[in-house]
């Protein structure tokens, strides 16, 4: 038996953000009973989203189950329920013949001429082919897209959409616009336009042309009854919720919003939630005091003065035993990034002190003392000539030589 169109919308909003795999790969025709074959699984998957929804909210007697387009288009106008007038439910189909893409429609406005819609397989704009799961406005429809017409399934009812973020719209963002001054001329908080659009990693990656979601206008808070004498409740008070402000934070010189958010484990638009008076993410001050999650990293220590030996120390305070102790790994970074300014402060200091006293003399390098030169000859005069010596006779006897004759040899005849 079929479901109510609410079923369909209020499953297909919880798919927002899915993402497909490689290849194409879609968890929607591998889950689904009859598409489980790899051309579906890793094939263009808009139809076998639509599909898979059926198949999760038992309306797969009122919508085919099929990954074509065409064969989606054609069960609608054989049966007499494709119009061009959209519908709560009701599944567009793009293409000159209906067979090109479908998305569902989640919500329609100004007399039909604008819809909202959430399809798969798409992009954050008229896509047929993109990757993943998209929620999104078309303004003026018939003239901006290809929706060939709309299919009417036979629901069993309307039913109640269950959007958490009420009836958000889609606003297209104009050149030199913030996501601050956005929500301050539609009349919401900075953070609720955050958590409405988790892609936004950031509230200074915004450009024009981009199409984001605007959550509900926030309910008046009821006026407090009149003040009279009542009796004081005995019922004990119930434990604060973890996601509600818990201590506070000072901003000191040279934080940011995100640097303080991550110190204390909060996401950003946690952070601007708690604080709602910060209407720029941008703009702080020193000694603004904000409300935060968690402990507040402790003020660092004073710094020693130029002629103190210590540093002047304060009370610690007294530990609240209703809070159990847990390690913080964001104070003892904190911490060691004091100690190390603190070091690097004082070695700051030696070397202005050591700057201002007169450097000492530098004793000059030893050298080997000067051995002493021989003593240079006076004018020499003129030179004595050379008188050669004359020998003189000896007393020892001169032996006449003795001749001795040689006999005389004749040869043979």
């Amino acid at each position: 038996m079929a479901s109510t169109a609410a079923s369909m919308v209020n499953l297909a909003l919880t798919q927002v953000g899915y993402k497909e795999g490689a290849n194409n790969y879609n968890k929607y025709a591998e889950q689904t009973p009859g598409l489980q074959v790899d051309w579906a699984v890793y094939g263009p998957w808009c139809q076998s989203f639509i599909s898979w929804l059926a198949w999760k909210t038992g309306n797969r007697d009122v919508i085919p189950t099929t990954a074509s387009c065409s064969v989606c288009t054609d069960y609608y106008k054989q049966r007499g329920a494709f119009t061009r007038t959209p519908r709560v439910g009701s599944l567009a189909m793009f293409g000159s013949d209906g067979g090109v893409h479908v998305e569902l429609v989640i919500g329609v406005f100004n007399g039909g001429r604008d819809i909202e819609v959430v399809g798969g397989n798409t992009k954050d704009y008229p896509a047929p082919n993109g990757d993943g799961v998209y929620r999104k406005t078309y303004r003026d429809w018939a003239s901006t897209t290809r929706i060939h017409g709309f299919g009417h399934p036979a629901y069993s009812g309307a039913g109640v959409v269950t959007d958490k973020g009420g009836s958000p719209g889609r606003y297209k963002i104009k050149a030199g616009q913030t996501l601050s001054g956005i929500a301050a001329a539609l009349g919401v908080t900075l953070a609720s336009l955050l958590a409405a659009n988790p892609q936004i990693s950031s509230p200074d990656d915004v450009h024009e042309d981009q199409e984001i979601n605007v959550p509900a206008k926030p309910a008046e808070k009821p006026k407090p009854p009149a003040k009279g004498r009542e009796k004081p409740s005995t019922t004990p008070a119930p434990p604060p919720d973890s996601g509600s402000a818990t201590g506070e934070y000072t901003v000191r010189s040279g934080d940011s919003l995100s640097g303080i958010a991550r110190a204390h484990a909060m996401s950003l638009a946690r952070l601007l939630s708690l604080n709602p008076s910060i209407t720029d993410p941008d703009v702080i001050t020193a000694g603004q005091v904000l409300k935060v999650t968690g402990s507040p990293r402790p003020e660092p220590p004073p710094l020693m003065g130029e002629g103190s030996k210590s540093p002047v120390t304060k009370p610690a305070p007294k530990p609240d035993a209703s809070k159990p102790a847990s390690p913080d790994w964001s104070d003892r970074f904190d911490r060691i990034d004091r100690e190390l300014k603190e070091v690097k402060d004082e070695l700051g200091r030696i070397k202005d002190r050591i700057k201002d006293k007169p450097a000492p003399k530098q004793p000059e390098p030893h050298k080997p003392a000067d051995l002493p030169l021989p003593p240079k000859p006076s004018h020499p005069g003129p030179i004595p000539p050379v008188t050669p010596e004359v020998s003189k006779p000896t007393d020892i006897p001169v032996v006449p030589q003795q001749v001795i004759p040689t006999p005389e040899v004749k040869s043979a005849a």
